[in-house]
């Protein structure tokens, strides 16, 4: 059984990453926060079954039920913080590795535009003592080339992550320790600074980023205390600019005859200081520190799951050596209800929070941000929410959403302008790289999915967002789309040959005029986009799969970002071996 946990752990933690169809150029990231995920119970899993609808769809709320006497019968590794369980390249196109039961893996890729991609992960049991190490090696890098470009857009990113951990009958610990360098190039310039005779090899777009990361958790299965998790990261650029983070969140829980009692602690700091700004020569440095509270009751049953609480956050700001603090309070409101039990579940809620806006988290959403921004924290006052979910037949399960959120101090990217004058331009200087702009946005979301599944042959998964936004100081919001639709494809032909299709849809986005008279002019629409991606995969033993994966099929050279644009088609071949020590 321990061959079974560790291959779970692999797909679910080691072969993730953030990479999908345009991640050749690292842009369409997610942050995703610090997790653990651990396998509790004996199953046998293929990958498969990652779009396998539940025939029994319980309600999603992980305190649902009193705190549960562990019993063991596996040894279970949980997922190391540091590691993002997202889409990986490893389980996008080997559709049936689970099924082999191997704990390693090696992946290796090339394409046009010169482009690298390379894996390694490794987990494995040490000693007799429920102790585990794994680590997780990952380098993607492009020589660019894209059509019309002055400018290098070439990139590169290594990832190298550890963790140790050990697991018991009352609880378990991990550690984790990382870091993280990446080059990209400021290639957008605007369409009309092209002018005559100008010498583009005057212009150094070359930006780097490096970090160096640490943390650790520990969970307890007994008493008040439930979790801590805590963790440290250093980052910084070409630049000089550099930014700390640290965060602290303990929890614990207090088990009533009727109910639960939930305290949720945290407490994060940012410190960061940029590079000279070039207009002012001046350094801005901005240092926050989020200490926030939520406690709540939770009443619950075998059909019904109602938390009710508040949540409270102080932040202590100083901005350039001026103190900006706040004290914003927010709902923490869930439930959960078995309409139809098994077959139809509602759920409603009005929750909120404090996002920190940090350096690293844009520059990671964002490559191509100046190394000199205007940093605040967002502060969700409200997002109410209210959705259905359930199965409309044994193999076809659904979920609608609609929520109303409003933010205070939302970031927007937006491109900052040429500036003819200034003297002595860096290399993001020239109408190339973005800001950032605050406003106070409302967001109307309406959320639907559809999943379909036909046994082990097929599987399909359907989404669509429609957002509808009001800014309070200007027209519109920027790089914000009006909807998004995905749809995805997994077809086995036979237990060796699969394929796996994804069609991504992103509506309409718009760009600051850079004007603020009044009345403002129109904004500068960036319009919509369509991805189109293929992978195809062959299984010719149980430890070999050789893929050919085919992203932006049609071509579509557009912008993810205003002004830059991406690689068009492009095409990767590659292998996955996977092994055991």
């Amino acid at each position: 059984m321990k061959k079974y946990l560790f291959s779970i752990t692999i797909l679910t933690a080691l072969l993730a990453n953030k990479a999908n169809a345009q991640v050749d150029k690292d842009k369409k990231n997610t942050t995703v926060g610090t997790e653990v995920v651990n396998v509790t119970s004996e199953y046998q899993a293929t990958l498969n079954d990652a779009f396998k609808i539940n025939d029994n769809p319980l309600i999603e709320d992980e305190d649902i039920n009193q705190k549960k006497d562990v019993k063991y019968t596996i040894f279970s590794v949980p997922v190391a913080s540091t590691f993002s369980p997202a889409k990986g390249e490893a389980a996008k196109v080997d559709n049936d590795s689970l099924a082999n039961f191997y704990n390693n893996y090696a992946l290796f890729g090339y394409g046009n535009f010169n482009t690298i991609r390379g894996e390694l992960g490794i987990v494995e049991k040490i000693g007799s003592n429920n102790m585990y190490v794994g680590g997780f090696l990952k380098h993607i890098s492009s020589g660019g080339g894209i059509q019309d470009v002055k400018l290098d857009d070439s990139f590169s990113k290594l990832n190298l992550d550890f963790t140790l951990g050990q697991r018991n009958e009352n609880g378990q610990w991990n550690t984790q320790f990382g870091a993280m360098t990446s080059k990209y190039n400021w290639y957008g310039t605007p369409s009309d600074f092209y002018v005559s005779n100008f010498n583009f090899d005057l212009v150094d777009p070359l930006q780097k980023y490096n970090d160096v990361h640490i943390g650790g958790s520990y969970e307890s299965y007994i008493g008040a205390f439930e979790k801590a998790d805590v963790s440290y990261k250093y980052f910084w650029d070409e630049f000089d600019s550099k930014e700390s983070r640290f965060i602290f969140a303990p929890k614990f829980n207090i088990e009533l005859p009727n109910n639960t009692v939930h305290v949720n602690l945290e407490a994060d700091y940012l410190n960061t200081q940029f590079a000279k700004n070039g207009l002012d020569n001046a350094v801005d440095k901005y240092n926050y520190l989020n200490l926030s509270v939520n406690p709540s009751i939770k009443f619950f049953d075998a059909n019904y799951s109602v938390e009710v609480g508040a949540g409270l956050t102080y932040v202590l700001g100083k901005e350039n050596g001026v103190e900006d603090n706040s004290l914003v309070v927010y709902p923490m409101v869930k439930a959960n209800f078995n309409l139809v039990p098994n077959i139809v579940q509602a759920y409603f809620g009005a929750v909120g929070g404090v996002k920190q806006n940090s350096y690293a988290d844009l520059a990671e959403e964002n490559p191509f941000v100046a190394p000199s921004l205007m940093l605040k924290p967002t502060k969700t006052n409200y997002d109410f929410y209210a959705g259905l979910k359930g199965k409309l037949y044994h193999n076809l399960s659904y979920n609608v959403r609609a929520n109303y959120k409003v933010e205070d101090d939302k970031a927007m990217f937006t491109i900052n302008p040429y500036d003819i004058n200034l003297q002595n331009k860096q290399g993001y200087q020239y109408g190339n790289s973005f800001g950032l702009i605050y406003d106070k946005v409302n967001t109307l979301s309406l959320f639907g999915e559809l999943n379909f599944d036909f046994s082990d042959k097929a599987k399909i998964a359907l989404s669509g967002k429609y957002n509808n936004y009001s800014a309070e100081y200007y027209k519109n919001v920027f790089h914000l789309p009006q909807g998004k639709v995905n749809v995805n494809v997994l077809y086995n032909f036979t237990k060796q040959w699969f394929a796996d299709a994804n069609l991504g849809f992103v509506g309409q986005r718009y760009e600051f005029s850079g004007v603020k008279t009044f009345p403002m002019p129109d904004d500068i629409k960036l319009g919509d986009y369509y991805d189109l991606n293929l992978t195809v995969g062959f299984r010719p033993t149980a430890q070999w799969t050789v893929f050919v994966k085919g992203m932006n099929l049609a071509n579509e050279n557009y912008f993810r970002f205003n002004q830059y644009q991406v690689q068009g088609l492009q095409v990767l071949g590659g292998a996955i071996y996977k092994f055991d020590f």
